[in-house]
């Protein structure tokens, strides 16, 4: 378990993250994180639009190099925005709307992240590393393999880019995450951070 020192930074950190917008935010202990190929396979069966993305695969980690990376961690914060899913549009229109506002919400927990990878880094956490939930937010299309990425400070993949099964891990810590949706789409995100 963490010393008092450590349990009071990740708790300052959640605070922040609700500070900055994040609808939840706990504490996880690494070992709640699962990591299961299923997850990988469903950026390609059906094929997701933005696999070959920048940071989604085939861009990615290995899911076994991954699990060696995540092995070193102790523990993380996992955060969520929500957005109240709408009654269904009635026009194309409203559809386009109703998009752009979800989007706005994905890029906030992508926003929230970075806020608060900068803050463990001051706080002497120097292997913090955020990932995000859905595909990266920053650019209306990625450049995709090969590219230029530009936004590469702000870009991270997401959780389940590198094989994190969201709802078993909120299973872990006590959370249920509803899927399929029906009135609220949240977007989780996982701040790594000792």
């Amino acid at each position: 378990m963490t010393n008092v020192s450590d349990e009071s930074q990740l708790e300052k950190l959640v605070t922040l993250a609700l500070q900055h917008g994040a609808t939840m935010a706990i504490i996880i202990q690494a070992s709640d994180i699962v990591v299961d190929e299923r997850v990988r396979l469903k950026c390609m069966v059906p094929r997701c639009n933005h696999y070959g993305d920048l940071v989604c695969p085939p861009n990615t980690l290995e899911l076994d190099e991954f699990r060696k990376i995540l092995s070193r961690y102790s523990f993380g914060v996992m955060l969520a925005t929500e957005y109240k899913y709408p009654p269904k549009p009635a026009s194309l229109q409203e559809s386009d709307e109703a998009m752009s506002d979800i989007g706005k919400k994905a890029k906030e927990l992508s926003e929230i992240l970075l806020k608060l990878e900068g803050e463990a880094l001051n706080m002497g956490y120097r292997f913090v590393a955020g990932l995000t939930g859905g595909e990266c937010m920053f650019c209306e299309k990625c450049v995709g393999t090969g590219g230029k990425c530009k936004h590469p400070f702000n870009a991270r993949p997401s959780m389940e880019a590198m094989g994190i099964d969201v709802i078993a891990t909120l299973e872990n810590v006590g959370k249920n995450l509803e899927f399929p949706v029906k009135d609220k789409v949240q977007w989780w995100g996982l701040l790594l951070v000792y």
